[in-house]
């Protein structure tokens, strides 16, 4: 009698326990159809174009990036001397002098005058930034629902004051708000007033000038975010029963904030550094950190000081702008959890 083996019949089917033998042709060779479907526990191998092309993308990449790295070695280079020329020392009949010393810092943050210098900069650069807030915004939103000739129109009256120096456009606001310029002609004329209101060389001047300057920069990114709102958005709130305010507050605002956020930072920093409104229609009696900063680097040739001063400007700059996404970033979030 033969003894069964495994391979032998169990109740009358055959059962074959090794595995299925492997074909002895490459499955990765075998795969010259596009449309067959890869065997699972397979990985199909990448053409051997593909790490040549990526390569050329990586490269192409790089070589992009030459520009801009070639400029921020060249900003890297101007704060480390910035740096070093603010712990030199200074002396009136010496002039600079090499050293090590905080005496710069020390003596900014000591002094009531300059402190005072720093928070009117910050106060003139906040204003700035909220009113080109309430200014822009409805600009923004009505150039993003807006179509055809009209969007035109709106993109060009933003674009167009990019295209003119901000001295060129200093000046113009020197002719208006002149005590002859045209504002105070037509008050006059008007019987609004008798004499010419001061507007020149005042906060207020210099106000409007940085509005001028901004107001495209807070545009532009409120704009572009306030495009991609998908529209069914607001119509599914309009039919759940919500009013035109309602879902503005509830949809459309909530989701404008990244854009609010990128117009407020970009309107901030470039207020707080401004030096052509201060110095043209401030005139000097609006004293601010750049005009201050002027006066040591070419008056007074006391670079150390104003290395330091411009030091503790884009310092504590960057300091309440951080704080500022941070905050905005956690309401935000709580927002959206609520």
């Amino acid at each position: 009698m033969i003894a069964p083996s495994p391979d032998n019949e169990q109740g009358g089917r055959r059962i074959n326990r090794d595995p299925p033998p492997h074909s002895a042709e490459d499955p990765l060779s075998s795969q010259s159809d596009k449309s067959q479907t890869s065997v699972p526990g397979w990985r199909v191998a990448a053409p051997a174009s593909a790490p040549k092309a990526a390569i050329r993308r990586a490269a192409t990449a790089y070589v992009l990036l030459l520009p801009a790295a070639f400029f921020l070695a060249f900003l890297v280079i101007a704060v480390a001397y910035l740096i070093r020329f603010s712990l030199n020392g200074w002396n009136p009949d010496l002039g600079m002098y090499p050293s090590l010393t905080l005496a710069n810092y020390g003596g900014f943050i000591s002094d009531p005058y300059f402190r005072g210098i720093f928070v009117k900069t910050l106060r003139l650069a906040l204003e700035a930034t909220l009113v080109a807030l309430l200014l822009g915004y409805p600009y923004a939103y009505y150039f993003s629902s807006s179509r055809g000739a009209t969007r035109n129109a709106l993109l060009l009256i933003v674009v167009v004051p990019l295209l003119i120096d901000v001295l060129v456009r200093a000046y113009g606001w020197l002719i208006l708000l002149g005590d002859r310029g045209l504002i105070n002609q037509s008050l006059m004329a008007t019987g609004l007033r008798t004499e010419p209101v001061q507007i020149l060389y005042t906060e207020s001047s210099v106000v409007i000038e940085l509005l001028h300057e901004i107001l495209p920069f807070m545009i532009l990114p409120m704009a572009a975010v306030l495009e991609k709102i998908d529209p069914s958005l607001k119509e599914a709130g309009q039919s759940l029963g919500a009013s035109k305010v309602q879902t503005f507050l509830r949809i459309t605002l909530p989701m404008s904030v990244p854009g609010i956020l990128a117009g407020t930072l970009l309107c901030f920093a470039l207020s707080a550094s401004a030096f052509v409104a201060p110095l043209v229609l401030g005139g000097g009696k609006v004293m601010v950190m750049s005009l201050l900063i002027r006066t040591q680097m070419s008056v007074l040739l006391n670079w150390p000081l104003a290395a330091a001063e411009s030091i503790i400007l884009v310092a504590l700059t960057l300091i309440i702008l951080f704080f500022y996404v941070r905050a905005s970033r956690m309401s935000l979030n709580w927002q959206q959890r609520a």
